[in-house]
């Protein structure tokens, strides 16, 4: 018998496995997810008797898309698995598409669907890589074709006004949050954030190189210590050779982040069991 609702996992904003996960159809297919996102976090949770889907959406578009093709993916989910709720574990700006969604449904009441919301590394205050990008590079990504949407909903400005309008509705909406956060030093960062572990260390201090420890835990009494040593790619399970530098080994960081998701998944039980 499953321990407490189905688990999604909802992923960011640029999905890097979205090559393999066309090929080898990796998403939701029971067996080997190592190339996955998530990478070997399903399999594991399933290990343990909970029952886990990962969510599918759009590539780097804004929360409007995102938060829309969030919903139809959990009423998916629900539907599938015979279930009364869900609970949302999401990386990065996954955990945006899930606040923006619970907020835009507080009429319907899907909302009341959803048991729990955890974050590792959302920027739920924004991030200054995305003032960054959008002040010295957004013409340039629109040149390209490239969408630009969702880089302006991480902006600092975009996620305080969020945050600003939603935060009364939120705080009272029955929903569980919590939220966890990584750091590391620069040396231990993947090699193609530590430019962006260099933007946001001088306003924000502590992060994982695209979020800050301050953004990531949103509000104190969500927030659950301690700061993980992990960078942005790390809170996935993926290892890169930046760890060595601290002598980690990809068994190791991929044992621990496993062991992460496990806390998480047996606190989900623990709080709201299955009857």
């Amino acid at each position: 018998m499953a321990k407490t609702h189905p688990i999604v996992l909802a992923h960011g904003i640029a999905r890097f496995d979205a090559l393999t996960n066309r090929v080898f159809k990796i998403d939701n297919q029971d067996g080997d997810d190592g190339l996955h996102y998530f990478r070997y976090i399903r399999t594991h949770l399933q290990e343990h008797d909970f029952t886990v889907q990962h969510s599918h959406v759009e590539w780097a578009r804004g929360l409007d898309v995102r938060s829309k093709t969030l919903r139809r993916e959990v009423e998916r989910i629900l539907a599938e698995e015979h279930a009364e709720k869900v609970h949302i574990i999401a990386h990065s700006m996954g955990g945006l598409d899930t606040r923006r969604m619970l907020f835009d449904s507080r009429n319907d009441g899907l909302y009341k669907r959803v048991a729990s919301l955890t974050t590792l590394g959302t920027p739920h205050f924004g991030s200054p890589v995305a003032d960054f990008l959008v002040r010295n590079m957004g013409n340039l990504v629109s040149q390209f074709g490239l969408p630009i949407e969702g880089v302006q909903d991480l902006t600092t400005e975009a996620c305080r006004s969020f945050h600003d309008t939603a935060d009364a509705w939120e705080s009272n909406c029955g929903v569980r949050f919590r939220t966890y956060a990584g750091a590391q030093n620069v040396l231990h960062i993947f090699n193609p954030l530590k430019i962006a572990w260099g933007i946001i260390k001088p306003i924000e201090g502590d992060n994982d190189g695209l979020v800050s420890v301050k953004s990531a835990r949103w509000k104190t009494e969500y927030f659950v210590e301690p700061v993980l040593d992990a960078d942005h790619l790390n809170l996935l399970g993926w290892w890169d050779l930046s760890e060595l530098a601290q002598n980690v080994w990809p068994a190791e960081l991929e044992t621990r982040i496993k062991q992460v998701y496990l806390n998480i998944a047996n606190d989900l039980a623990a709080a709201l069991p299955l009857a």
